[in-house]
């Protein structure tokens, strides 16, 4: 197992750190408050983190916030980045320099002159990323503060996968709801089913999951908006209003039975989807490791996988090109959503922009073992107060320069009937289409 220690430190300068420690009460699951202290120690600090003993602070969780040591021309009150207009926008003449908090406010007849790609370069953070993941994977200190390496703490993990330097063909982690235990066991069977027709393949399994929500039901505020949440998320979330203690109950008896959650301390909801991912990648950069794994994957629980496609796919794409890319159903240049009506609104503070950058869509993504440490990093420094975890993925990737290949085989929702007028076998499909 790899993990974090007690009170690791999050940033570390020469002489002194600041130490993220998350005070829980008796039951782990219940989050009190995030305190901040000073401290005098300055251990060896990088990521991902150095191996220890199984006993590593179990009871207590795991520290999975990015370990990142600062130097002494760290820039510990960044100033506003300005770019000039006409590095974003054509025909622009003004020399005026805009921040991207500014680029919200310009006038919408100016975005028909947008320069794509260069204005996706504004993304906070606008850092020298590749070289910051270099520095931090080697241990050595930055220059830069990650602005969104926001305290995420490990409270639940599973002892059979990824456990304790295992290896796996295949690792799989499962986006589900704290609420979705029939979809959960529904899932299970399938595996059991699954692998028992292609045993060849060593493959570990693991559901991700946050804590419930204590109150709130189906409303959220999104920059300003309440957002009513509808379909299942939503109703879900208002049957269970105030019933945390008890579904809090239910989830730790499944944990005891199928030991194949995980769990972290942030609000399981759909608006917190990008906290979902970040921790997945965290925890498949820090316990599971680049060098135990020869293929990952990230998909919805409403979803299924054909591990002798999965086979085959490994053994078609050349070992660099699987180890240090990601595959899935590539978005090319979707439109943002500008209605608060929809689940799916982005404000323009949140995206000033309306044509998105190429992602791969959140139901299910291949995820090659050489990238995961890397895009673990960069999440620490790419903006996700808001964004949806794919587009976020996106721009992480885009920042790294990772390639994203399209993989013909990997359905998303009802796309499995719309598209595949031939009837091509699928890799990845909702479930009803491996009935």
């Amino acid at each position: 197992m790899r993990c974090r220690l007690k009170n690791y430190c999050q940033f570390t300068a020469l002489s002194s750190c600041i130490v993220l420690t998350i005070i829980y009460s008796v039951n782990i699951k219940t989050l009190n408050y995030v305190s901040v202290e000073n401290s005098s120690e300055n251990p060896v600090c990088k990521w991902p983190p150095r191996t220890v003993e199984e006993s590593c602070q179990w009871e207590s969780g795991f520290d999975i916030s990015i370990c990142v040591r600062l130097d002494n021309n760290t820039f510990m009150n960044e100033g506003v980045k300005l770019y000039p207009l006409e590095s974003l926008f054509k025909n622009a003449t003004s020399e005026h320099g805009v921040s991207f908090e500014d680029l919200a406010e310009l006038p919408r007849s100016m975005w028909t002159k947008v320069k794509y790609p260069e204005v996706y370069k504004t993304y906070p953070q606008d850092v020298p990323l590749r070289q910051i993941v270099k520095d931090i994977k080697a241990g050595k200190p930055v220059s830069f503060i990650p602005k969104y390496n926001f305290p995420i703490r490990l409270l639940v993990t599973s002892k059979s996968v990824c456990h304790a330097g295992s290896k796996h063909d295949l690792v799989l982690v499962i986006k589900s709801s704290v609420f979705r235990w029939d979809i959960r066991n529904s899932f299970r069977e399938f595996m059991r089913l699954e692998n028992k027709r292609y045993p060849s393949l060593n493959v570990g399994y693991v559901f991700s999951v946050g804590i419930p929500r204590q109150h709130g039901g189906r409303l959220f505020n999104r920059d300003g908006h309440v957002m009513n949440l509808t379909g299942p998320d939503g109703d879900q979330l208002e049957a269970f209003d105030g019933r945390a203690a008890e579904v809090m109950e239910k989830l730790n008896e499944e944990i005891a039975i199928h030991d194949d959650i995980v769990m972290a301390d942030y609000e399981d909801t759909y608006y917190n989807l990008t906290f979902k991912t970040v921790t997945n990648y965290r925890w498949m950069s820090a316990f599971c490791g680049a060098e135990n794994v020869k293929l990952f994957m990230t998909m919805d629980d409403d979803h299924r996988v054909n591990l002798s496609m999965v086979d085959a796919f490994m053994k078609r794409i050349p070992e660099k090109k699987r180890r240090y890319s990601t595959f899935g159903y590539i978005a090319n240049y979707d439109l943002a959503y500008r209605s608060p009506l929809k689940k799916w609104f982005l404000s323009y503070s949140e995206f000033p922009w309306d044509k998105m950058y190429p992602y791969l869509r959140g139901f299910a993504q291949i995820i090659g073992p050489g990238v995961v440490d890397d895009m673990a990093i960069g999440t620490a420094y790419t903006r996700y107060n808001y964004a949806p975890e794919d587009v976020f993925l996106g721009m992480v990737a885009y920042k790294l320069g990772i390639p994203i290949f399209n993989e013909n085989s990997m359905f998303d929702h009802d796309l499995y009937v719309e598209t595949n007028k031939e009837g091509r076998p699928a890799m990845v499909a909702l479930s009803k289409h491996f009935l």
